[in-house]
C-alpha cells in the first residue's frame, strides 16, 4: 500500500505563505468527511418543520456534534484520533479548512467552532493535480465496491466500452467482481460504505486519477455540482 504526500502549489492554495505545507491522502479523507457533514447539516435544515420536532432536532445536533469531535471523525473514517488531529492542523494551515475563531489551537473539536471549507480551492486542487500526486494504481481482478463511472448513480453519465467495472477491493455484501484500483487511502472503501456522499466524491475523484480527457470533462461538471461551486 502506497501513501502519497504532495506540496500544494500557489495556484491552488489561497494562502501564498503556505506553499510548502504538505498534504497527505488522509487529509483529503478528513476534508471530504467534513464536506459530507456540511451536506448533512444543509439537507436537514431544509426539512419542513412538520417533519421535525424538538426531540428529533436534539438528537440530530447531538449526532453531528459527536461526528465533529476528533473521536467521532476518527470512528467514521476508520483512522486514528492522532491522525485526525494532524489532518485538521494541516488542512487549516494550507487554507482548505477555514476556522473563524482565534482560540482554535486550544482544542480541535470542530463542533465548538465556526468553520467552513474552501470548496473552490479543493475543486481546483482535484481537477488539476490529483492525477499527478495521487496516481491510480490498477491491480488485478478482485472483489469490492464500484468506483469512478462504475459506481451506481454515476454510470448513467458514461458507459464504459469494457463490461468490467472498476472497484475498490473490500469484502462486503455489496462486493462485486471487477478491476481493482488502489484507493487514495486504505480507509476510503470502509468509510464509503456508511456514507454515500463521501462515496460519490471519491468515486468522482477516481475519474480524475484514471479517466480520459472526455471522462474528466464530464466528471468536472459533476464535481462542481456536488460541491456547489461554479465550473
Amino acid at each position: 500500500m502506497q501513501f502519497y504526500a504532495f506540496t500544494i502549489n500557489i495556484y491552488f492554495c489561497p494562502r501564498t505563505a503556505d506553499i510548502d505545507k504538505m498534504l497527505k491522502s488522509q487529509d483529503i479523507l478528513v476534508l471530504v468527511k467534513l464536506l459530507s457533514i456540511q451536506n448533512e447539516l444543509r439537507t436537514s435544515s431544509n426539512f419542513s418543520s412538520e417533519y421535525s420536532n424538538d426531540y428529533s432536532n436534539f438528537y440530530l445536533k447531538r449526532s453531528i456534534k459527536h461526528l465533529l469531535s476528533v473521536r467521532g471523525l476518527a470512528e467514521s473514517i476508520v483512522i486514528g484520533k492522532s491522525e485526525v488531529s494532524e489532518c485538521i492542523k494541516r488542512l487549516v494551515k494550507v487554507g482548505l479548512l477555514v476556522i473563524h475563531d482565534q482560540k482554535f489551537s486550544q482544542r480541535l473539536d470542530l463542533a465548538n467552532f465556526d468553520w467552513d471549507i474552501n470548496k473552490r480551492a479543493f475543486f481546483n486542487l482535484v481537477i488539476h493535480s490529483f492525477q499527478y500526486f495521487f496516481p491510480a494504481e490498477l491491480r488485478s481482478m478482485d472483489f469490492g465496491i464500484p468506483t469512478a463511472f462504475s459506481k451506481e448513480g454515476l454510470n448513467s453519465f458514461l458507459a464504459y466500452s469494457s463490461p468490467i467495472p472498476y472497484i475498490w477491493p473490500i469484502q462486503t455484501y455489496k462486493s462485486i467482481s471487477g478491476l481493482a484500483i488502489e484507493p487514495m487511502h486504505k480507509s476510503i472503501p470502509y468509510a464509503a460504505i456508511e456514507d454515500n456522499y463521501l462515496y460519490e466524491i471519491f468515486a468522482i475523484i477516481d475519474i480524475f486519477r484514471i479517466g480520459s480527457p472526455r471522462e474528466k470533462h464530464i466528471a468536472e461538471k459533476l464535481f462542481s455540482e456536488i460541491l456547489g461551486v461554479s465550473n
